[in-house]
């Protein structure tokens, strides 16, 4: 007898399970395939573009300008590669434009598309500015108060991932763009700012800095590891392959529930065959495997599939993971290792989920097998409330939920997995949007700051003059140290409890800073100056309510004692209002309403995300549930014709059957609130660093009753399909001797 011949019929029988087990499989892997395939693209495109393009070590600023003849005496005495550069912040009608000088060494520009701009009157741009503005090659541009022809597109390493200055949390290319034009034109832009780019070649840098800092004083520095246009493109990436895995592992367990349940009721419906097999000479470990085999149909099919599907369209596909980035030439591909883990994973889960599924009654005697009462122990809770006086309904609803507790898990497990995919796609985009709103409607007075590129002693512009200067920590990573002497500053800074902080009184850190940092009120740390290198031995005074940026704020003479710079000194002008500074001494001008604007990019650019989350919590809730509660009408086929013979009409049939699960419903979508809303809070908190914030958890009360409409939705579709197979039941199946 040749137990495989039972494959084919087993699939026929159980069709509906085959399928959502096979489509919940392809789900998981198709996920896993998009951000493993873009992850690794994206790490092999910018290790090699970052070496081809002399992606810089550093850049920094100084005070006194570094001559030509002194780069070139620093390069052969430090072994390092370094290069000024000059550019110039030019807004026009709300836009922005970073026109950048030519670089020879570092940081050298690749011309994606089209040509370079070398004659009088012609510019190229960032790429994706370009293609999110939808602007093609001999369109006039203005930049400034001169028109331009566009005659390429551009793409630099330090710019893969676009931020307009360094602090922001999103990407931004619909009111900024990198420009690069001919030398003539740069010319004539007139005064510019000027920054410098170095490559230390493997040679150690602490030497250069001192040197430099002594000599021509720095103003800021900003090594690559710092830089969150350069560390982005690595992070996201390398999140996305951690993702990946996690996505391989998680999503495949509902399956692994429905397998569970349907390998054990068929092992139970088939004890009387599987005491024959055993007495004709069959092992217990042949049996086990065999049954294994039945779950193992899903995996191998559904692995297959998605492989050569994703294998026909991998570059499109593994494009879709660049929403974050510059249009990246990246090439995708899906290693032979990875399609063949694609489907061992979920294949071997599923075997492993069989395995212990029928292991218990596999150990039962033959002769109760061959009897038919090996599980005759479980048999009892179908008659639970046998002495009670309670209505049939109850009494069947109850034997029904309680006789098959695993279906019934599956069902609850299905609505709840559903409500929280959905929830937790609604809750990013709410926490975002509240976090915005928060930021925007915060005791702060000011709207606008300006980072100088040079010291002022007085202020001629008006708002609050404040000295601002970075420092590190003892991991290396970057703060910021901001001081100001005005008892009204704008800053308007406020602990937890809402009490005013005086900035004489020492130094506070914002609420992003104590976690990331770990460190709390009264502590002492230790803090480096980048520019000069020597330590910094501070008390923690208290933290400020700001979950937004990593800021130590204090008094201006604390500021410079900690920067070596003039205690009158500064560099960073608030305001309330937008202030006439001449463009070449500004570094970086940003707005409060700023990161309401990111918000509303990263929304518009990640939409498809959450639309996918939806999708996918639709897709778990009605396959489990419907699998499940057809499993439910398979086992009382007998009882649903005996109702028939009895007269009861196909509706309240099917509401006396089927209606046994409506419990879970409320149970899953009410469990699935505070699981969505913890889980949020974790996805926040794990990425907080790489994010540059700490987003609390949100979720508003349309969101919740959108999540719960479209799970009650997907629940009473699943059930509209089953009811179906009631109403075909024959009546007369109550009269067989020979049950299912």
């Amino acid at each position: 007898m040749k137990l495989r011949r039972r494959y084919i019929r087993n699939i026929r029988q159980n069709l509906s399970f085959y399928i959502a087990s096979t489509v919940l499989t392809m789900a998981a892997l198709f996920l896993f395939f998009l951000f493993h395939i873009a992850g690794n693209a994206i790490l092999d495109f910018a290790d090699e573009f970052f070496e081809k393009q002399k992606l810089e070590d550093a850049h920094f600023t100084t005070y006194i300008p570094i001559t030509e003849s002194d780069i070139e005496d620093m390069e052969e005495e430090y072994g390092i590669t370094l290069e000024m550069q000059s550019y110039l912040n030019i807004d026009t009608d709300g836009t922005t434009a970073r026109v950048f000088q030519k670089t020879r060494k570092v940081d050298l520009y690749n011309v994606t598309e089209g040509e370079n701009a070398d004659e009088k009157g012609e510019v190229i741009l960032s790429e994706g500015y370009a293609v999110n503005m939808d602007i093609s090659i001999e369109d006039q541009i203005r930049i400034g108060e001169e028109d331009y022809t566009v005659t390429g597109f551009f793409q630099r390493p330090d710019y893969l991932y676009m931020l307009e200055n360094e602090d922001d949390s999103y990407k931004n290319i619909s009111t900024f763009f990198l420009a690069y034009m001919s030398e003539k034109d740069f010319a004539e832009l007139g005064e510019t700012n000027c920054q410098y780019l170095v490559r230390y070649n493997g040679n150690d840098d602490a030497d250069f800095r001192r040197a430099v800092n002594e000599k021509y004083h720095m103003y800021s520095y900003t090594a690559a590891e710092e830089n969150q246009r350069i560390v982005m493109v690595r992070s996201q990436a390398e999140m996305f392959l951690i993702m990946s895995w996690m996505l391989l592992c998680i999503l495949p367990l509902v399956a692994v529930a429905l397998i569970c349940i349907i390998i054990n009721r068929k092992v139970k419906t088939e004890q009387q065959m599987i005491g024959t097999l055993s007495a004709m000479g069959y092992t217990r470990a042949q049996l086990a495997w065999h049954y294994a085999g039945f779950a193992a149909i899903p995996g191998i099919i559904g692995g297959v599939l998605t492989s050569v599907i994703t294998a026909a369209v991998v570059q499109p596909y593994g494009e879709l993971g660049l929403t974050d980035y510059e249009p990246m030439r990246i090439s995708c591909s899906l290693s032979w290792y990875v399609a063949v883990l694609g489907i061992v994973i979920p294949t071997v889960m599923y075997i492993l989920a069989a395995l212990l599924s029928v292991r218990r009654l596999l150990r039962q005697n033959t002769v109760l097998l061959l009897s038919g009462s090996a599980d005759e122990g479980r048999r009892k809770l179908r008659r639970v409330l046998a002495g009670r006086k309670l209505s049939f309904r109850i009494k069947f609803a109850a034997r029904l939920l309680i006789g098959s507790p695993a279906r019934s898990f599956v069902v609850f497990l299905g609505i709840f997995l559903g409500s929280f995919i959905m929830l937790t796609g609604f809750s990013i985009y709410d926490s975002a949007r509240h976090m915005a709103d928060t930021v925007q409607e915060a005791a702060d007075e000011y709207e606008y700051q300006y980072v100088l590129g040079e010291l002022l002693y007085e202020d001629p512009y008006g708002g609050e003059l404040i000295l601002a200067a970075p420092v590190e920590d003892e991991k290396g990573d970057a703060l910021t140290v901001m001081g100001t002497d005005n008892e009204q500053s704008l800053l308007n800074l406020t602990d937890k409890e809402g009490q005013e902080i005086s900035t004489k009184d020492g130094y506070y850190i914002t609420s992003l800073t104590a976690y990331l940092c770990g460190w709390e009120t009264g502590d002492w740390v230790t803090l480096y100056n980048p520019l000069s290198l020597e330590q910094i031995h501070i008390r923690i005074s208290g933290i400020v309510e700001n979950d937004t940026a990593q800021i130590i704020y204090t008094s201006r003479a604390n500021a410079a004692e900690m920067t070596g710079v003039d205690k009158n000194a500064g560099n960073m002008i608030i305001s309330e209002e937008r202030l006439d500074i001449p463009e070449n001494i500004v570094e970086s001008e940003s707005r409060k309403s700023d990161l309401k604007e990111q918000v509303d990019t990263i929304i518009d650019q990640t939409s498809y995300m959450i639309d996918t989350m939806v999708g996918l919590g639709i897709m778990i809730c009605i396959a489990s549930v419907y699998v499940a509660v057809n499993m439910l009408v398979s086992e009382n086929r007998s009882n649903i014709s005996m109702l028939k013979v009895l007269g009861y009409p196909d509706r309240k049939i099917g509401r006396i059957v089927l209606g046994s699960n409506h419990v879970f419903l409320p149970l899953g979508i009410l469990m699935s609130l505070p699981a969505a809303y913890a889980f949020c809070g974790l996805f926040f908190r794990m990425f907080a660093d790489m994010m540059g914030m700490l987003v609390s958890p949100y979720l508003e009360l349309k969101s919740c009753i959108m999540a719960a409409v479209l799970t009650a939705g997907s629940y009473l579709a699943s059930m509209h399909f089953v009811g179906w197979k009631t109403r075909k039941v024959d009546a007369a199946e109550c009269l067989k001797t020979q049950r299912e």
